[in-house]
């Protein structure tokens, strides 16, 4: 008669298993009872509460705006060129950590990791930047993440229409 042999490892390790299923099982004393319905309390602020408690709770409020300078038609791509101006009005500094550009409508992205401080209730501006796209007219979307002062996530995005700009020729 052949058989097959269990260590009595393996037949402890499969006991214990099987224990370990059944008290899991048990855990649920009372499935018919229905879940407490106590309200439950919001914390509240205590009214000596200081200015600076009160700041921790704040969240930075950050804008992009778009300043353009010029057009270059550069390698086959129409390049804008821009200085992006952050400001920041809420009164708590933010840390930029990324920053993303789309082109073609969004189907073309570059990203990249930056450090971009913007102190608390200040402007950042960054020059020399642009945006280049193929083809014209089109949509572009400039976007960057960060944190904080406070700990809270921050994003800010702004979208730019492209064309080539229309001259001016007196004669």
């Amino acid at each position: 008669m052949t058989g097959f042999r269990i260590s009595k490892g393996l037949v402890a390790a499969i006991a214990a298993g099987f224990l370990s299923i059944v008290a899991l099982a048990g855990c649920d004393d009372a499935p018919n009872e229905p879940e407490s319905t106590a309200a439950q309390k919001t914390p509240e602020l205590s009214p000596g509460a200081s200015a600076e408690s009160l700041k921790a709770k704040k969240q930075a409020q950050l804008a992009l705006e778009i300043e353009p300078h010029g057009y270059l038609f550069i390698e086959g791509r129409h390049r804008f060129t821009q200085t992006r101006h952050f400001t920041e009005s809420a009164g708590v500094g933010v840390t930029l950590t990324r920053g993303k550009v789309c082109v073609s409508s969004g189907k073309e992205c570059v990203e990249a990791e930056v450090t971009y401080r913007v102190d608390a209730g200040k402007k950042l501006s960054l020059q020399q930047h642009y945006v280049a796209t193929e083809a014209l007219p089109d949509d572009a979307v400039v976007e960057y993440w960060g944190v904080d002062d406070n700990g809270n996530p921050v994003s800010v995005k702004t979208d730019i229409h492209l064309e080539i700009p229309k001259q001016d020729i007196r004669e």
